[in-house]
């Protein structure tokens, strides 16, 4: 048989297209992409050094730059070297609104574009893919997150150095030091500047009509130049392979936008902590005019609880810019009584248009301007995908025929939101949250106990969301864009113990539910700039699963030098010298012998000579890249659960895959038609590709690979396992629709006997212990 050309597990290059619910490539081959958010950094500038807990320069919007973002030029061989190493290929690269258009409206940065074309050439020698991320957090930088430059504010008349003072806005830039407020910028989307933001970019023309900027609506304003913007980086980036698609927006909100009354926030859905004003009382206060503001601390078995009350904006200072006025005051949604106190003159104004008529969010804000971007973008390249969101935590919007489009990926966020707040993870007890805040669970329906737990609560709320998503958009892929752990979780004290078995329980309870719901994600997030004192230097936060000055993993253990490449086939096809056949090994019903035998001197799998650097091949002059010690792997964090086996390519319909880390078992089932005779003639189309990651196998002294048809190989150079089924071989059928194969492999010192009676390909490691690592492909 003749073998396809060069492919590697983590190497791609060509187009990616959706079919049936699943990502494919040019082959037909179902994708499973896995990677990171790159990067946690990208949302602040190099110049001047945007760290959050760093304040000079701050309000000098338009002349930032993000050059250097994610990190700079001469770094790239490494960190992409090292996100192959392990596997994760696929980015979801960051690039905020700010760093494109800083200097003012249609004043583009190129050089950071060029930086950006740069980079973007030095991933794609790596097989590296991504897509873009128009991020924001809370709208931008100067209301205590990410994404919009500063010039927006002025657009609706907000002022942005008075957003601390005002209440308008939680800003590290402007808080005291010793202010520990690293739990407090989500608490921004329910306050002035965020809310406003969103409500006039979103709906501003039903709820603030007679609004104007420069002669437009501002909705029409902000929608134009953002939209504009990444259309203007599309062009620049077309010619790119790299680039294979662009998100519309990070985590839209609403806003104001079908808030009930303005006296209250639901705090089931609104996280409530520190200083919560209400809507009127943010209008207010953003008006100069003080108010008594509860104030709500961390509580159980509810998040957080009023604790005290406290006066805001006592210096009377105004949110708004000289002369001008705020903005609902002028629309009539507060104004004064008869003994001139404030008053909300219309309590729901945000959940109905001036003629009555209720306000969807998602029908008349949101998912308008989904097509409007997509048609954006689309203009530019129509091979892009374009990947969109729900509102965090919530259920996708519906599609209609007119909006939709077949580029459109659905990608949803995951996290656990207890663990987020409280930055604790204990794997004795968890806590579903998500049908907490949805009313779906009480108390003890959503509690969880032991690793099991763990595993049980992260799987149902995981398959909860694919479900949901798959059959609302049931021809449409699926990724979640972001799903990670705070690495600083239970005081750090894993920095000081390099201790993070806790961290590993969460992770491989998080992947695990993904696998299952055979969801691809980019993990949040691979942060070059990362440290244990600032963590990702962004409002306290610390994701990173990279950080250069982490505790070292564990050097790896010898093992004897392998051979570069193993292969093997069915018997009868010959094993290319490379193994010998021991008849006694594995038998199935036909009688048909499919086993390796165990291979002396050396494993395929050994990586005492594996070496890694070289575009080409994961290979440099350096020291050993794979093992737990290896140089690509001293930085990384909780490795053990973020780098594991997955099949990257599957030429047939996924049915099932999981990775037991304890174990070091791996299963995968996927289903594919029969051959007629006019299909599946191309090699490469019958090829499986499998990471097969040698960080969890540095010293394995014997393998035995049992096919029942079709030929194997495992090139160690790339931690690929490839294997080509062949079309002729009958199998046993499941159905009308076709057949099944699988394929095995783990770390064990005897196997147990596997039963088949179709494809099966099987790979038994020796001198280690845990049972079998599974792989099943049909």
């Amino acid at each position: 048989m003749q073998r396809p050309s060069k492919e590697t597990a983590t190497s791609r290059a060509g187009p990616i297209r959706q079919h049936n619910g699943h990502f494919i490539d040019e082959h037909g081959r179902v994708l499973h992409l896995r990677g990171v958010n790159l990067s946690g950094n990208s949302k602040l500038p190099t110049t001047p050094a945007g760290s959050t807990h760093l304040g000079e320069g701050f309000f000098d919007h338009e002349n930032v730059s993000f050059v250097g973002r994610p990190f700079p030029l001469e770094e790239a061989d490494d960190h992409f070297g090292r996100l192959r190493a392990w596997g994760l290929t696929f980015l979801r690269l960051l690039v905020t609104w700010e760093s494109l258009e800083h200097a003012g409206p249609g004043k583009y940065d190129d050089e950071y574009i060029d930086y950006l074309e740069k980079i973007l050439k030095v991933a794609a020698k790596y097989g590296i893919q991504c897509f873009i991320d128009p991020h924001q957090d809370t709208w931008s930088r100067f209301a205590g997150g990410s994404g919009a430059p500063g010039w927006t504010f002025a657009v609706v008349g907000l002022d942005i150095h008075n957003f601390m003072a005002t209440g308008a806005a939680y800003v590290h830039q402007s808080a005291p030091p010793q202010d520990s407020g690293h739990t407090a910028w989500p608490t921004n989307y329910q306050k002035l500047a965020s809310s406003t933001m969103f409500t006039i970019f979103f709906g501003g023309k039903i709820f603030a009509p007679s609004a104007t900027y420069e002669g437009e609506h501002p909705q029409e304003y902000l929608q134009r130049h953002f939209c504009n913007c990444f259309a203007y980086l599309a062009r620049r980036l077309h010619k790119l392979t790299a680039v294979v698609g662009f998100e519309v927006i990070n985590e839209p909100h609403f806003g104001y936008i079908g808030l009930k009354s303005l006296h209250a926030f639901d705090p089931l859905k609104e996280l409530h902590f520190g200083p919560v004003p209400t809507a009127l009382q943010s209008m207010v206060l953003g008006a100069g005019i003080p108010q008594e503001v509860d104030v709500w601390v961390k509580s159980w078995p509810w998040p957080t609880r009023k604790d005290h009350t406290r006066t805001m904006n006592e210096e009377k200072v105004s949110a708004w810019l000289p002369g001008k006025d705020c903005i609902w005051k002028a629309e009539g949604v507060w104004g004064f009584d008869h003994e001139g106190k404030p008053q909300a003159l219309i309590p729901d104004y945000f959940t109905k248009t001036r003629s009555g008529q209720p306000v969807s969010f998602y029908n008349e804000c949101y998912v308008p301007f989904v097509k409007r971007y997509t048609d954006a973008i689309l203009a530019e390249d129509p091979k892009l995908l374009v990947f969109f969101e729900p509102i965090p935590n919530e259920d996708p919007p519906v599609l209609s025929a007119d909006n939709d489009h077949a580029q459109l990926v659905y990608s949803p966020h995951w996290y656990d939101l207890k663990v987020l707040f409280n930055k604790a993870f204990n794997s004795m007890v968890t806590h579903d949250v998500q049908g907490l805040s949805r009313g779906t669970k009480n108390i003890l329906a959503a509690t969880y106990f032991g690793g099991a737990g763990v595993k049980r609560n992260y799987r149902g709320q995981i398959r909860n969301i694919v479900g949901t998503g798959r059959s609302t958009y049931p021809a449409k892929a699926l990724l979640f864009g972001e799903c990670g752990l705070p690495m600083d979780i239970n005081e750090k004290r894993a920095f000081e113990t390099g201790d993070y078995s806790q961290h590993s329980v969460f992770l491989d309870a998080m992947i695990s539910a993904m696998e299952e719901s055979f969801a691809s994600f980019t993990l949040w997030n691979y942060n070059p700039g990362n440290d244990n004192r600032w963590g990702d230097h962004w409002n306290g936060e610390d994701f990173s699963i990279y950080s250069a000055k982490a505790t070292p993993e564990p050097s790896p253990p010898a093992s004897p030098p392998p051979g570069s490449v193993a292969q093997g086939a069915a018997a009868g096809a010959g094993a290319g010298g490379a193994l010998r056949i021991d008849p006694a090994r594995h038998t199935y019903p036909d009688g048909k012998v499919v086993s390796s035998p165990p291979m002396t001197p050396a494993s395929p799998f050994d990586l005492t000579d594996a070496h890694f650097g070289n575009p080409g091949r994961d290979d440099d002059d350096g020291d050993d890249g794979h093992g737990p010690g290896g140089h690509h792997h001293r930085g990384g964090r909780v490795l053990d659960a973020v780098v594991r086996p997955y099949a990257s390519r599957i030429p047939g319909t996924p049915i099932s895959t999981s990775f037991d880390l304890a174990t070091l078992a791996f299963s995968l089932r996927f289903g594919s038609a029969p051959n007629k005779g006019d299909q599946l003639s191309s090699v490469v189309a019958r090829t499986a590709l499998i990471f097969v990651p040698r960080y969890h196998y540095p010293e394995l002294h014997s393998l035995d690979v049992v096919v029942t048809d079709g030929e194997w190989t495992y090139d160690r150079d790339s931690q690929t396992l490839s294997w080509t089924y062949d079309p002729d071989y009958a199998g046993e059928k499941k159905d009308e629709s076709g057949m099944s194969s699988w394929l095995n492999f783990a770390k064990k010192a005897q196997a147990d006997s596997v039963q088949s009676v179709e494809h099966e390909i099987s790979i038994k490691i020796k001198g280690a212990k845990g049972s079998w690592m599974s792989t099943i492909f049909a």
